[in-house]
């Protein structure tokens, strides 16, 4: 808990800052048909679809905001969006599908500028918009709701270009951060591609690299099957 409704329109919050200095390295994975730089330009239903912080309509929205997530490691990226709720077998060997990887880069871009972001990363953080840790940790089937959440929290930080918070996939002593931007009305670019090329999941090097991060986790993509 909480998983309840959002406050009223008379409440007040405030938000605790975080600036994610310009040029932060980020990560993300995304499928090759957009720039590592590139958001999201469609609203989530909101009721179907569609990550924790998405952009959604509803009665506190003006208008389509474009939103993109992003990671402070390559293993929260991958994690975050290759190995999110994978069924846990009984000998704890998990698998990823080739369907998964399949037209997916794992991008290292920049921080074009300093980047004002909502705290989310602890208990302190969470209580100051009212919420707790179910905001940041709670399973996909909650996510309708921790939407409506984040449109509350974006209008009590007019500051801010996003969020950050602790990756569920990727926790423990070290745990690596994960975050949510919003386009900014002016046109303003928040993100610069990296010298880096991008590294195409679909391939024996990027299944390789992949299988690598998450050996520890006994996750693994699987092989790709052999036509007849």
């Amino acid at each position: 808990m909480p998983d309840q409704m959002i406050p009223a329109p008379s409440v007040r919050a405030r938000p605790l800052r975080h600036v994610l200095p310009a040029g932060t390295e980020l990560w993300r994975v995304h499928n090759a048909r957009w720039s590592g730089v590139e958001f999201k330009d469609s609203p989530a239903d909101l009721h179907w679809g569609g990550g924790r912080f998405c952009d959604i309509r509803d009665q506190l929205s003006i208008e389509p905001v474009p939103y993109l997530y992003a990671a402070l490691s390559p293993l929260a990226a991958v994690c975050e969006t290759l190995a999110r709720d994978l069924w846990m077998p009984p000998n704890g060997r998990r698998r990823i599908t080739q369907r998964k990887v399949r037209d997916t880069l794992l991008s290292k871009v920049e921080a074009a500028v300093d980047l004002p972001l909502v705290d989310l990363t602890d208990q302190a953080a969470l209580a100051a918009v009212h919420q707790d840790h179910w905001l940041v940790t709670s399973p996909k089937p909650d996510y309708p709701r921790t939407r409506r959440w984040g449109s509350w929290i974006r209008g009590q930080a007019p500051w801010s270009v996003g969020f950050q918070w602790p990756s569920r996939q990727d926790f423990g002593p070290d745990t690596a951060k994960v975050c949510v931007l919003y386009a900014p009305r002016d046109g303003s670019d928040l993100l610069k591609p990296s010298s880096v090329e991008p590294l195409k999941l679909d391939t024996l090097a990027g299944r390789d690299y992949v299988n690598d991060l998450l050996d520890p986790m006994l996750i693994r993509v699987e092989h790709p099957r052999r036509r007849t």
